[in-house]
């Protein structure tokens, strides 16, 4: 049974469900091989796998068309093919829509270590240019990266950042808005 649950969501505020990696990355490789054992589909999935990849009206086992992904769980690295990040790189654009989140809670949890209160950290333009040509590639809105407030408050986060307080988060985030604004293409809007 597939039912369209996106028909069923009028005069509130769009529910986004956060897909993470791990879900993707079920459907993205059953694409190209029998990631998932076969004998372990249900077989009121007529459409294998595929049938938990809500986006797809016509396979889903469910469709609903909006999503959020997190560039702090892809694979920023447009260049390489990866089979588990394919429910968004091959996805139709016309019968789907994903609010890319940024990542910058990965930046307060010290998971992407950089100097990002100097623009001119290496490590952290690196990251910033990838987050938004991720983005701009694949994404129909995405957030700014931020630098959360609470960033001081984590010990690993302030040391893997360079971040140590309130301002210096305003600072950083201020930064990457203008990096943003002066080099995304519009592809995300």
């Amino acid at each position: 049974m597939n039912k369209n649950l996106t028909a069923t969501q009028s005069d509130y505020a769009y529910f986004l469900p956060a897909t993470s990696g791990f879900y993707s990355t079920f459907i993205g490789k059953q694409r190209y091989g029998n990631y998932v054992d076969p004998a372990r589909i249900p077989a009121s999935f007529a459409s294998g796998v595929e049938s938990l990849n809500y986006l797809e009206p016509d396979k889903g086992a469910f469709y609903y068309d909006h999503c959020l992904y997190s560039a702090g769980h892809a694979n920023l690295d447009l260049n390489k093919v990866d089979e588990s990040e394919d429910m968004f790189r091959n996805r139709d654009r016309s019968t789907s829509w994903v609010l890319g989140d940024s990542g910058g809670f990965q930046i307060g949890k010290g998971v992407w270590p950089a100097d990002w209160k100097d623009p001119n950290c290496p490590k952290a333009q690196k990251k910033r240019a990838q987050v938004l040509t991720w983005m701009d590639t694949l994404m129909d809105y995405g957030m700014v990266l931020d630098i959360p407030a609470w960033v001081g408050r984590s010990p690993v986060g302030a040391k893997n950042s360079g971040v140590g307080d309130y301002d210096q988060a305003v600072a950083a985030t201020k930064y990457n808005n203008e990096y943003f604004i002066k080099h995304r293409t519009g592809a995300c809007k």
